[in-house]
């Protein structure tokens, strides 16, 4: 009997979904048992408008349609309700229907969003440091309706609250984008919280990332308006189809603003908040606003708010298992926090037998140093420091507008005893599907695993940042383009990631290049933009993740415009032989092999491999992946013109950075992978040769790494590719300093930014510089998933799937799972040490193919369904 179909999805998000910005939604699915051939997928949508009734239309297409089918129906309008169910049909059987799935559209035309930006109406002394406001309104419901939104953005953060009750999950909203380019909107089912009558909607504003001082080196402030504002628009339908709104605006004086009790707050430097300053009720009826003030308008370009492409900031639903340790501290009235995991998270305490004006403070950090203490040097500006003061009454707080990174926290000016239960903490980041999973039978191979889930977690933070507890926390584009296939990997971060892409491609139109991180915000020596490769890279390698992950061609359309336009700024770069070889006009040139281990502390582009080959590098690959691009686009012209940039590039680097012994004229393991990997020299006997080198120098090495950004992400493939399995395994289990386990051995819970970002003793980095919760490293987990466990895509979104374990290193069992776009692939694999066998257990999502690829064995292509293979080693 044919089974219904499961996963019914529109666009890249997961389950329903509120506010979608596209009339045309593309709607996936997936099969959990075989579909004949011939057989048809039915699409069934139920679409309604608030006021205009309901109607129904089924198509039906070929069942293999079944990832990001282009919408089928008439486009859907601003408002419009839907429910899209999908069966399968043949001659002979119908199945049932799949369980339904919801979504409504947001405000697609820039008229409709009617309301204004408000916010304080008085003079604001200062650039840092400001009392932050709220807002709030009153209005009256006639009869219960039968359907309610709000749209809710801000230019600076905002959180919302209807009747004394918050709305939504969400935390640090709207997020962060590049402002002068776009505002996401967020919409709310707020049916619930309103009722006949008198109700109250009231409205917390912060500076955030849209005035708030941002970045490092002193950061700036005021980057995109030194005035902050809610946008809020609600909604309410009643059974005769009758619409009531409320819009923000400054022209009916019904909206109200004055001071609230956050009398300080910045993402970075924490937040302070004054119980004393509370009005109790301000958010609900009846409340005397007399005292309040009238709000102003901001101006601000309806046409640059949109709708998002992926999920905001979000409490973490995994709710792992953590026991939070409290130690009393050296002096009076502190103690010492201990949540067992470095993660983005807030703490939420019971202040409790507290007189009125007591403070309490609370002091985030990643790691103590050797005597026991927090480490905050680190930070530097970030302090993440919170401070509350008492009103004198018992309560729960936690910050609202700030969010730390950290493992540790010492709290000071606590009388009694804090306990474990006077404590909550809650893991934050962009709401995503967990969808890949890795085990070993090696507890620190798994360890490292985990530890760079923990840290995409904790850097997924409506942008991808570099590091989420210091002063930088900004989106830098050369961590996530070599880490983004890993990503993909673990978390449908497809939302996340298009969304950042398009940041990229205005701030590349706007500063003439690919800028060093995303959004850009001019800071120190990083304040004049050049082409940098792997940073610039990014606006090729990520959007071609993207693609491999999903299949979702129109996001690989939309960011090729800017794939092209970097490829050709990089060939304007070049010398007559093809080489990137000219020095940016930029203190510290290219930044290469960014933290090679072998660099001073306090020069990290001083790496052991020539600038100008990791560039030249970097370019071919970028113009291959773009000639690719250009296939999939149907463009043959520009496949014929970055297909020939790359030939001439290939042999201006032969003939550069290929020493006449066949040596590479850096004779580094980066310069190695990098050429095996890129497939730089067609040389076959070369590549031979490079493949022994690179397995000879990490021997030599005493299995300690030697690359840094550049390499780091392909070492173990270049290694494996070029038949040196033994020497890829003994790297990665290597738990010498530098190593991927050193940081294990050392008690890590996230990966770090430098492989030595605390030395053997205990003592830190010297360099100014470092960080423990960065996940660039962990992109060496992408061939753990394909190598140990054995399973990576062929073609894209999984379509056709690589299966080939290549056990070794004492790994006696290793499994991995990932929901790709047709459904899980799972593997599982275990050896036998009596027979010698390999026992595989596999399990092929229906649509999809996989090969099966074991050493001395013929490959075996399988569809969908459950394997079990033994074979002798």
């Amino acid at each position: 009997m044919i089974q219904a179909p499961v996963r019914v999805r529109v666009e890249q998000f997961s389950g329903d979904v509120l506010g979608i910005g596209t009339p045309t939604p593309r709607l996936s699915w997936e099969y959990n048992c075989p579909v004949p051939e011939n057989a048809k997928a039915e699409i069934r949508v139920e679409r309604r408008k608030p006021r205009h009734g309901a109607n129904e239309s089924t198509i039906s297409v070929d069942s293999s349609q079944n990832i990001l089918l282009p919408w089928q129906f008439e486009p859907l309008d601003s408002r419009e309700l839907v429910n899209v169910f999908v069966r399968v049909k043949t001659d002979k059987e119908t199945s049932e229907w799949s369980r339904p799935l919801f979504f409504d559209v947001g405000l697609l035309m820039p008229h409709q969003r009617v309301a204004d930006f408000v916010g304080p109406s008085w003079p604001e002394a200062g650039t840092d440091h400001r009392p932050q406001p709220l807002v709030r309104t009153e209005f009256t419901i006639r009869e219960k309706p039968v359907l309610a939104r709000l749209y809710l953005t801000a230019l600076g953060l905002v959180s919302a609250r209807i009747n004394g009750h918050r709305v939504g999950v969400d935390q640090l909203n709207p997020g962060w984008t590049s402002y002068d380019n776009r505002l996401e909107c967020w919409t709310y089912d707020v049916l619930d919280l309103i009722h006949e009558g008198a109700n109250a909607l009231g409205l917390l504003l912060a500076d955030g990332w849209y005035r708030g001082r941002v970045g490092f080196d002193g950061g700036e402030a005021n980057v995109w308006g030194d005035k902050i504002g809610a946008f809020a628009q609600l909604e309410v339908t009643y059974a005769n189809g009758e619409r009531q709104s409320l819009y923000s605006n400054s022209s009916d004086e019904r909206w109200k603003t004055t001071l609230g009790p956050i009398v300080r707050s910045n993402i970075y430097e924490g937040e302070t908040y004054d119980a004393r300053k509370e009005m109790p009720g301000w958010d609900r009826p009846g409340f005397d606003d007399s005292s309040w003030q009238p709000v102003a308008e901001i101006p601000f370009d309806e046409h640059k708010i949109e709708f998002p492409v992926m999920r905001s900031i979000q409490p973490d639903k995994i709710q792992e298992d953590r026991t939070i340790h409290v130690t009393a501290g050296v002096e009076p009235g502190t103690w010492l926090i201990d949540t067992g995991q470095n993660a983005s998270q807030r703490l939420k305490l019971h202040m409790h037998g507290l007189k009125a004006g007591q403070e309490i403070s609370v002091q985030h950090a990643e790691v103590l140093d050797k005597e026991g203490n927090l480490v905050t040097t680190i930070l530097k500006r970030g302090h993440q420091l919170d401070t509350y003061i008492s009103n004198g009454k018992d309560g729960w707080w936690e910050p609202e507008f700030d969010m730390h990174g950290f493992r540790y926290a010492l709290v000071k000016g606590w009388q009694g005893t804090l306990t474990h239960e006077d404590i909550k903490c809650t893991v934050y980041h962009t709401a995503m599907e967990r969808i890949g999973w890795f085990d070993t039978s090696n507890e620190m191979v798994n360890k490292l695993s985990e530890n760079t889930v923990w840290a995409l977690r904790s850097n997924f933070m409506s942008i991808p940042t570099d590091c989420p507890q210091r002063d930088e926390r900004v989106g830098w584009t050369a961590d996530i383009a070599v880490f983004s296939p890993t990503a993909l990997y673990l978390y449908n971060a497809a939302g996340l990631l298009r969304n950042w892409l398009r940041d990229l491609a205005f701030e590349q139109k706007k500063n003439g290049t690919v800028p060093f991180y995303i959004p850009y915000v001019p800071m120190g020596i990083w304040s004049d933009p050049q082409a940098i490769a792997i940073w610039g890279d990014a606006a090729v390698l990520v959007p071609w993740a993207l693609y491999m992950a999903t299949a979702d061609k129109d996001a690989l359309q939309e960011q090729y415009p800017a794939a092209v336009t970097w490829v050709n700024e990089v060939h304007g770069y070049l010398s007559p032989d093809g080489v990137w070889d000219r020095r940016p006009e930029y203190a510290l040139g290219q930044l290469g092999d960014w933290l090679d281990p072998t660099a001073p502390p306090e020069s990290p582009d001083q790496a052991m491999t020539a600038k100008e080959l990791v560039a030249t590098a970097f370019y071919i690959h970028s113009c291959d992946l773009l000639a690719q691009m250009a296939i999939v686009l149907d463009n043959d012209d520009d496949r014929k013109r970055f297909s020939h940039f790359a030939e001439v590039s290939r042999a201006g680097y032969g003939k550069r950075f290929v020493a006449a012994n066949g040596r590479m004229t850096s004779d580094t393991q980066c310069a190695y992978t990098l050429s095996i990997m890129f497939d730089l020299v067609p040389d076959k006997t070369l590549m031979e040769g490079f493949g022994n080198r690179l397995a000879e120098l990490v021997r030599s090495s005493d299995w300690k790494i030697g690359t840094g950004f550049a390499g780091t992400a392909y070492i173990l493939p270049a290694l494996a590719k070029s038949g040196h399995l033994d020497e890829a395994y003994g790297l990665f289990l290597s738990t010498k300093c530098p190593s991927w386990l050193y940081q294990v051995s050392m008690g890590a819970t996230t990966t770090w930014e430098r492989w030595d970002s605390m030395e053997p003793d205990g003592s830190l980095n010297p360099g100014g510089m470092t960080s423990f919760n960065h996940y660039a490293l962990g992109s060496v987990n992408n061939w753990a998933y394909s190598t140990i466990a054995g399973i990576s895509p062929m073609s894209p979104g999984w379509k056709t799937i690589k299966v080939a374990p290549r056990p070794g290193g004492g790994i006696t069992h290793a499994s991995a799972k990932h929901l790709t776009p047709y459904g899980l692939i799972s593997i599982a694999w275990n050896i036998d040490s009596d027979s010698h066998c390999m026992h595989l257990s596999l399990h092929v999502p229906y649509g999809a193919t996989a090969c099966l690829d074991l050493p001395g064995t013929r490959q075996e292509w399988l569809k969908g369904g459950d394997y079990q293979r033994q074979y002798s080693l």
